[in-house]
């Protein structure tokens, strides 16, 4: 917030009378209400809870002792975000936080806009897309330990730069499983394209999962956690073609049985049910429909 607050705009941008003002992180609030001049409403982004992440970064990093504790740092991002006039809030879990901790303010979910994956051709692969960090390396390496030995015979695609995060930490469970691992993939849709199912086996991580969000959009039938879908409304819960496994014997009955289901055909997946959810709130054109009917609102309020 110090470089938002020091920071010089060109003549152009701060010489301009704005109706309204999207922020889209508290730490640029500073340059925000500098352009409202206590006129134009401030909508504000609030992603996760910020304060949250930087105290997970500080336990993942014990050798160097944080100087600000976590109350000192929630406290300046409330603080921060009392300046704006409609929070919107990205995920249904922070929503909640927020609204609890500036119950005066107004509050919004908005999810964000993800692009989508293909729903087709399809082909014969079950896949796992997942990039490296902490939560993602121990979820995949819950699911070759606790998963795979309980469904013999199964084969799984696992992309995404999550295999260099499990090997460092479990190298002899990635030699074992060495051939299911591509790497980084350029075209992490492609993937999707010519696959049969999907899985989130999840069992780490805060806010929305944005892997969950594209396997729901390639319209594929999906088996997750109930971790995976967390900061999703409950309807997420109950989709046809989502089979939600809370347990490792569950996830791994849940695997069989798929496994030997059909493959979905194209008009299939375009049409299913965990598509149609993410058309209607993760689309493009459902996050400038949203945008758009808050804005309106909020400027009807403010004049």
């Amino acid at each position: 917030m110090g470089l938002a607050a020091r920071a010089r705009l060109s003549p152009g941008v701060e010489g301009e009378d704005y109706d309204l003002v999207h922020c889209n992180h508290f730490f640029l609030m500073p340059v925000a209400r500098r352009l409202a001049r206590d006129r134009a409403p401030i909508l504000l982004d609030t992603h996760d809870l910020q304060a949250r992440q930087f105290a997970l970064i500080n336990e993942r990093m014990p050798w160097l002792r944080p100087r600000v504790s976590y109350e000192d740092m929630l406290a300046q991002e409330v603080e921060a975000m009392r300046g704006a006039d409609l929070l919107l809030h990205l995920n249904a879990l922070e929503a909640e936080e927020f609204r609890a901790l500036l119950p005066q303010k107004r509050h919004a979910l908005l999810y964000p806009p993800t692009p989508p994956a293909p729903t087709g051709p399809g082909g014969p692969d079950i896949v796992i897309v997942s990039s490296n960090n902490t939560a993602n390396v121990e979820s995949l390496i819950w699911f070759l330990r606790e998963v795979v030995p309980r469904a013999p015979g199964v084969k799984v695609k696992i992309a995404g730069s999550v295999a260099e995060g499990v090997r460092a930490r479990a190298g002899a469970l990635y030699a074992a499983h060495r051939d299911w691992f591509l790497g980084r993939v350029e075209d992490p849709g492609a993937i999707y394209a010519r696959a049969r199912l999907a899985l989130l086996p999840t069992v780490g991580g805060t806010g929305l999962s944005i892997k969950t969000v594209e396997a729901m959009s390639s319209g594929l039938p999906l088996i997750a956690t109930p971790q995976a879908l967390r900061g999703m409304d409950a309807e997420a819960l109950s989709l046809p073609g989502v089979t939600v496994a809370e347990s490792a014997e569950a996830f791994a009955a849940a695997l069989i049985q798929a496994a030997a289901a059909p493959h979905p055909s194209d008009s299939t997946r375009a049409s299913s049910a965990a598509r149609a959810y993410y058309e209607s709130r993760f689309s493009l054109a459902a996050y400038r429909t949203g945008l758009e009917t808050l804005a309106e609102a909020t400027l009807s309020a403010a004049f």
